[in-house]
């Protein structure tokens, strides 16, 4: 099929296309991710952000426990969480 001034259309740009390169960089999210999102929001995210930022910080701070590099890591991921629930309490 031509357009109107002759030129055919580019077969990598076609919406089919699109959609399809869409689907490779975002897959569906799994069952897990899905109930994970709906926990987030059932137990409303600042309450969630919350209580993942007071076990952060009584672990930090009123902790006479050794820290070492793995329990650094897993205080950041920790971190990394809340924020991304944060995140998704923004967008919705």
């Amino acid at each position: 099929m031509s357009t109107q001034n002759g030129q055919k259309p580019c077969p990598h740009c076609t919406a089919d296309h699109a959609t399809k390169d869409e689907s490779k960089n975002n897959p569906p999210l799994t069952t897990a991710q899905k109930e994970l999102l709906e926990y987030c929001h059932a137990l409303e995210a600042p309450d969630l952000v919350k209580a993942l930022k007071l076990l952060h910080d009584i672990a930090i701070y009123d902790s006479h426990v050794f820290i070492g590099q793995e329990e650094k890591d897993a205080l950041f991921s920790v971190k990394g969480l809340w924020e991304c629930i944060e995140g998704i309490r923004v967008e919705s």
